[in-house]
């Protein structure tokens, strides 16, 4: 009914997902149960701006050592300083753009996409989200966890929004979870789709990833401090910009241990140490769309020569017609510097070369979350900044699936409220039968813009 019978065994998915489709609060299901492909914890992401448009990166998160399917990895190893009971297998593989890729995976056919380098796509953009996990374990209060019952529907509307060919890509911008030790990340993933998980997926870090209580004041060498963040969700970041295709070097940089007190903030002696800031930072383009990726948790200085690089490169690819950021933090604070928070990055981006010739063209926008609310335009950015933070903690009480849309020479921001039994019912009724693109008459659309595009000579000078 909702695009979510893949969660369930094939018994269940004959019948109609009857069985386990009983009227629950909310008018949705109960969580989902245990399938055969909950272990193939699978991420695939675009590889790190300067290799090829081709290549993306292939991550399988396993409970053992053995490699999902043999010969397939590179890089196969127990998690490295937290999150311990996973092993990640992962390597760069090449896909032509336009075609579907199959791979099988344990039995299983994995279809993998990727569009042509300048056509138009579409995202799903998700910030802290929070569950009241059937795990038991909560780190931090999900205030909105039942009455949206959180744990259920939001895997089934990224279930819903990422099934089939209207969405090319997803992301969540921070906060994932509040989860300090994994399982909760696990309860939740093991009941997303195997096709969302074959979608591209970008993931950048938020307070609450380094620290579980969300302030570094407070934390504790046995915070994950972003370990488990990093390793999980399987980006191809700075850190791993010279590992190629083939190559069993780590993707990371694990030099600093959480314990390592040497490089803990002068004040912070209890609280953790950060991993290199290489592991979070990343940017790469998908169709007509560039995307850059951040974390506030580290200085501005520290920041600029991947700020500079990034704005260089994303002005140089042939395509690339809207340059999207991509952080956590939308005020300083809670571990950000005031320049480090998503709207004055955004404004340090738009001064560099490159990034600058976005900005005039109206092209350049940013994504946030950490202020718990979907709402377009926030601290006054009309046109250019997103807080898409409205999945189930304390703040606006909105819950629903922002996306952003680049096709048929637009930029558009649709979102789609889900904040109501009757709204929610609706809307994936709609998605799940025909694709989110035929259900726009549900959406409200907070921007759409044409693509002002780069003139030719301009361009050339540029490369």
């Amino acid at each position: 009914r909702f695009g979510a019978c893949a969660a369930h065994v094939t018994s269940e998915a004959e019948a109609g997902c009857s069985s386990v489709c009983p009227s629950a609060p909310f008018g949705l299901a109960a969580p989902a149960a245990a399938s055969d492909i909950d272990w193939l914890e699978l991420r695939i992401s675009k590889a790190f701006g300067t290799k090829d448009y081709n290549l993306v990166r292939i991550s399988a998160i396993t409970s053992s050592a053995a490699a999902p399917e043999p010969g397939l990895f590179d890089y196969s190893s127990q998690f490295v300083h937290r999150w311990n009971q996973f092993y990640l297998h992962t390597a760069l593989k090449e896909l032509t753009p336009g075609t579907d890729m199959h791979l099988s995976i344990a039995g299983h056919d994995v279809v993998l996409r990727l569009p042509k380098q300048g056509a138009g796509v579409a995202g799903l953009l998700l910030a802290d989200p929070c569950v009241n996990s059937a795990t038991g374990i909560m780190w931090i209060g999900c205030q909105y966890g039942n009455e949206f019952s959180t744990i259920t529907n939001t895997p089934l509307l990224i279930n819903a929004f990422a099934n089939g060919t209207d969405t090319d890509f997803w992301s969540i911008s921070g906060d994932n979870f509040y989860d300090r030790s994994g399982d909760i990340t696990s309860d939740v993933f093991s009941r997303i789709s195997l096709e969302a998980k074959s979608k591209i997926f970008n993931a950048v870090p938020g307070n609450h990833d380094y620290w579980v209580l969300g302030d570094p004041m407070v934390g504790s060498t046995a915070d994950q401090c972003g370990n488990g963040f990093m390793q999980w969700y399987g980006q191809d970041t700075l850190a791993a910009a010279n590992v190629s295709p083939g190559s069993a070097t780590a993707p990371f940089d694990f030099s600093i241990a959480p314990s390592d007190e040497a490089t803990l903030t002068t004040g912070q002696h209890w609280s953790c140490s950060k991993p290199a800031q290489s592991n979070f930072l990343w940017y790469n383009q998908v169709g007509n769309l560039g995307m850059v990726g951040q974390t506030g948790a580290y200085a501005l200085s520290e920041t600029k020569p991947f700020m500079r690089e990034a704005c260089s490169w994303a002005a140089a690819q042939p395509g690339l017609e809207v340059l999207l950021l991509f952080g956590h933090w939308d005020v300083p604070g809670l571990g950000a510097s005031s320049r480090m928070a998503m709207p004055q990055w955004y404004t340090e981006m738009a001064a560099l070369p490159g990034c600058s010739a976005f900005d005039q063209r109206g092209m350049l926008k940013f994504v946030m979350g950490h202020t718990h609310c979907n709402d377009p335009h926030p601290h006054g950015r009309v046109g250019e900044g997103f807080r898409v933070a409205g999945f189930g903690m304390e703040g606006c009480g909105n819950y629903g699936m922002p996306i952003v849309d680049t096709t048929e020479d637009r930029v558009r921001f649709w979102y789609f409220d889900t904040s109501s039994s009757a709204l929610l019912d609706e809307v994936l009724s709609c998605v799940s039968r025909g694709g989110w693109r035929s259900c726009t008459s549900l959406a409200t659309l907070w921007l759409d813009q044409p693509i002002t595009k780069v003139a030719l000579e301009e361009h050339q000078l540029v490369i």
